[in-house]
């Protein structure tokens, strides 16, 4: 398992590969003025970005009275994007975590550490010209490794839902399709993840697909508003081979958002995401999610 000093070694040397590569505004590298945040942007030879978001979320499991939790969740990540060529990109994104966890009986559990590191890749296999285009598609993915330690309190393990990562490895993989027609940008993405193994306390993931569809409008060359659709399936979790009824299923969050250029190659993102579609499994409710963030490249 990775340690904290080879993350931070491995997510140094990537920042590392472009610093002889240097260009011009990101924008007349690639001939498109289009805001695009990080993983929906057009690639170039060496373009590297690096973005940092802040997201809190909150759910709730469970039967009032009975079986009762609350689970709050703030994550700082930090990613780097690089592109080899024009036809594939890889990047990595590792997540500070904090998570706050209310039983019913009034217990109260809490870690900050750092989660799971992911790695990925994008293939840009289709565009409709050479010059500028304006329809890309290609393929993407990548793996999530297991390099959160478990969390305990006084020798003992704490609750998987309080745990910052999983302990497991998990595959994801998937088709994505966008749109780059200034002043409209047009995202679309599919992905299904696989966890290869079980995690912390033979918990069994189980398997999602995440959908994403996002249109976004500039209403000039500094500032842009979006809308998009998430949505996600995932089957019922397993604790030990038996599966937990309070998990899967299917959700979809109406997100607005905006993206605004503060500073050359720099910028500035907002976003909520209202959960529109709740057909979640047995008593469990997810709530709004709110994210902020900067994305700049180099």
């Amino acid at each position: 398992m990775l340690n904290k000093t080879h993350i931070l070694l491995l997510m140094g040397w990537c920042g590392s590969v472009a610093v002889n590569n240097l260009h011009a505004c990101a924008t007349c590298m690639c001939g498109d003025p289009t805001l695009t945040l990080m993983g929906t942007e057009k690639p170039f030879p060496n373009r590297l970005r690096l973005a940092t978001d802040f997201s809190y979320r909150s759910e709730n499991i469970g039967l009032a009275g009975i079986n009762y939790r609350d689970l709050e969740e703030s994550r700082l990540n930090l990613g780097l994007a690089y592109a080899l060529s024009e036809h594939l990109s890889v990047a990595i994104r590792l997540p500070l975590v904090r998570k706050q966890l209310r039983e019913v009986n009034l217990a109260h559990s809490e870690t900050n550490s750092l989660g799971d590191l992911e790695i990925s890749a994008k293939v840009f296999a289709y565009q409709d010209r050479q010059t500028r285009p304006q329809h890309l598609a290609g393929f993407l993915g990548g793996v999530r490794l297991p390099t959160a330690s478990e969390q305990q309190d006084h020798g003992r393990p704490l609750d998987v839902d309080v745990q910052p990562g999983a302990g497991n490895w998990v595959l994801h993989g998937g088709v994505w399709y966008g749109q780059y027609h200034y002043p409209w940008f047009f995202y679309a993405s599919s992905v299904a993840r696989y966890a290869l193994d079980d995690g912390f306390q033979e918990f069994s993931e189980g398997t999602a697909v995440v959908t994403t569809l996002l249109a976004q409008y500039a209403y000039s060359h500094h500032w842009a508003w979006q809308l998009g659709l998430d949505t996600r399936w995932s089957q019922k979790h397993q604790y030990a081979g038996v599966a937990d009824p309070d998990s899967g299923g299917w959700i979809g969050f109406l997100t607005p958002g905006v993206v605004i250029n503060v500073a050359e190659d720099l910028l500035f993102n907002l976003s909520v995401q209202l959960p529109v579609i709740k057909q979640l499994n047995g008593d469990h409710e997810e709530e709004t999610t709110f994210q902020i963030g900067l994305v700049y490249d180099f």
